[in-house]
């Protein structure tokens, strides 16, 4: 039995546009999902989850030894990546380049770089391979000092990329060749500087650790992305669907912030401007889930969207810590391991749940809508 109720002309139009208002916005949803999956496909690999471009690497830099100058504090942040000197003493403090002429002074005013010195120019990329203006560099020289930051409450920090404490060829080394799947010392390293008068080196290591099977990780990425993709077979899925979607926010998140952690002079600011992009993806998902509950077809396809560019943009760029022994992130690589394989797997597997979703249930579809009788509304069909 079938019962209608008459209503003004004008509501069966509104009622008709609403469905192709909503298929509207899904198509669009789909046309910015395609269109942002391309630019990452044609863009470089995202930086946010990579500290300064350094990626995850078997090469492991430790400091050895610290002759203890009072003040001073030498230090190899972001796996090998950048040296960090702090001082709130022995100033005037040089730091000698490749050449033994001076490189870098730190006073009371702040950190000063010598213009004449090839290290200001090699520093510039983890290559290092631009010594300069030929007419411009000259270690006998005077130096010719620029002040690249200023001191803070008597505090001096500064942040080099030094060639001396990583490994700088093209290609492995022949031990490491030869027997991949061993620990090797590559070679000892030195940092020499000058603090008020008095001459100090600190030393250490570089070394190759193997990394781990990438078997079990790739295992537990298809667990995840399987567990998720499961939940489009619940009766009720919403709920699940919504949490897994806000759950994915809050891992990408917390990867991202252990990474600017691990950026040894980021700050808010450069979080924010380094994720911007993932800011944005961030806020897209949590508004898919506050409408996937509220029964929202848009919800739908947000999630879409929003878990595979998590997975573009947050797993991907780390998929090196499956095979690799270290990255440039605050805390234990198990944790981003873990956090990674989380990322890929949930965020491709919120497709595949979406549309077994929309296949148990397509009501829920914005591409479906009840059959329309002109000038009836409330159509019901028992």
């Amino acid at each position: 039995m079938v019962s209608a109720r008459i209503t003004p002309r004008t509501t069966s139009r509104t009622a008709r546009l609403i469905p192709a208002l909503a298929r509207g916005a899904g198509a669009a949803l789909l046309a910015f999902l395609v269109g942002a999956l391309w630019l990452v496909a044609l863009a470089r690999p995202a930086s946010a989850h990579t500290v300064g471009g350094a990626g995850p690497t078997n090469y492991h830099t430790t400091l050895t030894g610290d002759p203890a100058v009072p003040g001073v504090r030498l230090s190899v942040v972001e796996n090998g990546n950048r040296v960090r000197l702090v001082a709130t003493a022995g100033f005037p403090i040089l730091v000698e380049g490749y050449e033994k002429e001076p490189y870098l002074r730190l006073d009371t005013r702040g950190v000063w770089e010598n213009r004449r010195s090839s290290a200001t120019y090699l520093n510039a990329s983890r290559t290092g391979d631009d010594p300069g203006p030929a007419d411009v560099v000259d270690p006998s020289a005077p130096p010719d000092w620029v002040r690249v930051s200023a001191a803070q409450g008597g505090r001096v920090e500064a942040f080099w990329h030094d060639h001396r404490v990583h490994w700088m060829g093209s290609a492995d080394p022949p031990a490491v060749r030869a027997a991949p799947d061993q620990r090797h010392r590559i070679q000892d390293w030195s940092v020499p500087l000058t603090a008020n008068g008095r001459q100090a080196v600190y030393t250490g290591t570089l070394e190759w650790i193997p990394g781990p099977s990438p078997l079990p990780w790739a295992a537990g990425t298809v667990a995840v992305l399987a567990g998720t993709a499961a939940l489009g077979l619940l009766r009720q899925a919403r709920w699940p669907l919504a949490a897994v979607l806000a759950g994915l926010v809050a891992v990408d998140a917390t990867h991202s912030a252990l990474v600017a952690a691990a950026n040894a002079d980021g700050r808010l600011d450069a979080f924010v401007w380094g994720n911007a992009v993932q800011i944005a993806v961030w806020a897209g998902a949590l508004a898919g889930a506050v409408l996937i509950v509220r029964r929202s077809p848009t919800g739908l396809y947000l999630a879409v969207s929003a878990g595979l560019l998590i997975a573009v943009l947050g797993g991907l760029p780390d998929l090196g810590v499956f095979v690799r022994s270290g990255t440039p992130v605050v805390g234990p690589v198990l944790v981003v391991r873990v956090v990674t394989a989380v990322t890929l797997g949930a965020g491709a597997g919120l497709g595949l749940a979406v549309w077994l979703t929309l296949r148990r249930q397509p009501e829920m579809s914005v591409s479906s809508g009840a059959p329309e009788v002109p000038g009836v509304s409330g159509v019901s069909v028992p």
